[in-house]
């Protein structure tokens, strides 16, 4: 996919567009909270001064280097670009894995990666036994079978607001490798044939 600026658009909407940012979201930098808003002054200018009464800042040596690389254009576009391949592979490892599943019978489902380090999956396994006889009866239950068998931690939606008996997850790929990946689908695999 390739991004498009709003502004670049509709040049009218320049005074109304706010971006906001972070690296810990970008550059998948997971737990860095070091961000970047850019709008229109008046905006800007409260939120400088909301800014100013927190206590709280990331480390100033954080925030120099990231302003210096920031500066590097050819070298930031072209970590975006492994990065970007990087990432849509390894999703689509998972969404390969997860229509495999589903066509084999598996009570699983994934959408069609769009261009986030996330996959939502759907792991309804309610009702179904470990092999120790334990019966799958919650989303936490699901969430700790996964943990423990396949050794992959995922989100439920509830986290999100969503109810407590939704199958549905958030799955990262953000910090793994290609090679991470293909192991966590085949312990998935695994931990998937493992119930009755």
């Amino acid at each position: 996919m390739k991004h498009i600026n709003p502004i670049d658009l509709n040049p009218a909407i320049r005074d109304y567009i706010i971006f906001i940012d972070g690296i810990s979201k970008c550059f998948a930098a997971t737990g860095v909270r070091l961000g970047w808003a850019y709008g229109p002054k008046p905006i800007m200018d409260k939120i400088k001064n909301i800014l100013a009464h927190i206590g709280a800042w990331s480390p100033k040596p954080e925030q120099v280097a990231l302003g210096k690389f920031l500066q590097k254009k050819d070298e930031v576009n072209k970590y975006f670009e492994d990065f970007k391949k990087e990432i849509e592979t390894r999703l689509k490892i998972f969404y390969a894995e997860f229509t495999n599943l589903k066509k084999e019978g598996y009570n699983v489902d994934a959408i069609s990666p769009q261009g986030a380090i996330y996959l939502t999956i759907k792991l309804d396994l309610k009702g179904m036994k470990t092999a120790e006889g334990k019966t799958l009866e919650t989303v936490d239950d699901i969430l700790q079978y996964i943990l423990d068998e396949a050794k992959m931690a995922i989100v439920p939606f509830y986290a999100f607001g969503a109810s407590v008996k939704s199958p549905w997850f958030r799955l990262s790929v953000g910090t793994c490798s290609v090679q991470d990946a293909n192991d966590a689908a085949l312990a998935l695999r695994n931990a998937l044939h493992k119930l009755k």
